[in-house]
């Protein structure tokens, strides 16, 4: 059956991935939704067409391996029909990847499927709309699409969450260079180690992230709703400074909350994105398939399995992994963050862990 594509698109431009996909999607989806972008007119730059699992396959890079890596390796020692059908077991497996990825992006909406014609002689019309989530990510990021003014003010506590919350709008956008931004983070940090005010029950560079949650509680948002809330940022500049003063009641239990949502969400993430691009993994001559990930001595475990689950082996997830897959460590809470930038400290500590209890074992039983 033959597919056409349809692209709900602005016509002042040429075709781009929105900056809200970033957001909503994760990378599997990502690298699909951008093949079928880069296929979309490429015969004559006119006339839009969809690209079959196979070529949204070739535009991802599933399937393939790299030279030095373990599959790599084990292809070379293969007949050359032993090679062929290798290769064709792992495109097999990609195109089912793509096709699985197709699947959850008709799900939440953002490729739509429309069959036109009669039995027999139908097209299907494969709609991507870029406008999918706009409002949702413009409503959650109001703050970042205005110029907000704020007024002068005495307290540097305050002060220095307005500018934290000001160097994660620019990061977001774009609009800081690397260079930049570390200066201005190492700045900050000396006012903070020079500030001889109280403790404040969350940390100050969590302030801002606090308030965030709070105003996004579904107790705040029935209030908004209500109209009991009219003014949002006033309210949640309200909280800011009540959070400052050691005034919020209950600012240490939404911290907390907020701290447990993140690592929720970094497993979520980490773990989705492993059955999408790395359902596989080649053990001696075993296909070990993924299982689950758990989060434990401060690092990530992925479990993998063969198919009759009568063999199963653990795998640490690396730092190299975890900045890929994730999103920078200065957007999580200071207890995450520093969770992120220790990871590869942990991994050290958990293989001497293991080293030291290999070698414990091998006294007792000797």
């Amino acid at each position: 059956m033959k597919q056409n594509l349809r692209i709900i698109k602005p016509k002042t431009r040429p075709i781009q991935i929105e900056p809200w996909f970033f957001r909503y999607l994760n990378e599997g989806q990502l690298k699909v939704v951008a093949a079928i972008l880069s296929h979309a007119d490429i015969k004559d730059r006119q006339s839009n067409s969809f690209p079959s699992n196979r070529v949204i396959a070739f535009y991802c890079g599933f399937g393939n391996f790299e030279k030095g890596s373990k599959a790599y390796e084990k292809y070379e020692k293969l007949s050359d029909d032993e090679k062929i059908k290798f290769k064709n077991e792992k495109i097999k497996n990609a195109i089912i990847t793509v096709a699985n990825i197709k699947k959850s992006l008709e799900k939440i909406g953002l490729l739509k499927r429309e069959y036109v014609g009669q039995k027999g002689k139908q097209i299907v019309y494969m709609t991507l709309d870029l406008e999918w989530k706009k409002e949702q990510y413009l409503k959650e990021h109001d703050e970042f699409f205005n110029d907000v003014i704020y007024e002068n003010s005495k307290d540097e506590k305050e002060e220095i969450a307005k500018e934290l919350a000001e160097l994660q709008r620019l990061n977001e956008e774009g609009n800081i260079s690397k260079d930049n931004l570390a200066n201005r983070l190492k700045n900050l940090s000396n006012k903070l180690n020079a500030s001889n005010t109280e403790n404040s029950q969350v940390p100050l560079e969590d302030i801002e992230k606090v308030a965030t949650y709070i105003m996004n509680t579904s107790k705040v948002q029935n209030k908004i709703d209500e109209g009991i809330i009219e003014n949002k940022e006033a309210y949640k500049k309200s909280i800011i400074k009540s959070i400052s003063n050691n005034s919020f009641n209950g600012a240490d239990k939404y911290y907390e909350a907020l701290v447990k949502k993140e690592q929720k969400d970094i497993l979520e993430t980490l773990t989705i994105s492993l059955e999408q691009n790395e359902n596989e993994n080649f053990y001696q001559k075993n296909i070990l398939y993924f299982k689950d990930l758990i989060f434990t001595n401060n690092i990530f475990l992925a479990t993998y399995q063969s198919k009759d689950k009568n063999f199963s082996k653990q795998y640490i997830i690396s730092d190299e992994k975890i900045k890929y897959y994730l999103h920078s460590s200065y957007f999580y809470t200071k207890q995450n963050k520093e969770l992120l930038d220790n990871y590869n400290q942990a991994i050290k500590d958990y293989q001497d862990l293991l080293k030291k209890s290999q070698e414990n074992s091998t006294r007792n039983t000797s």
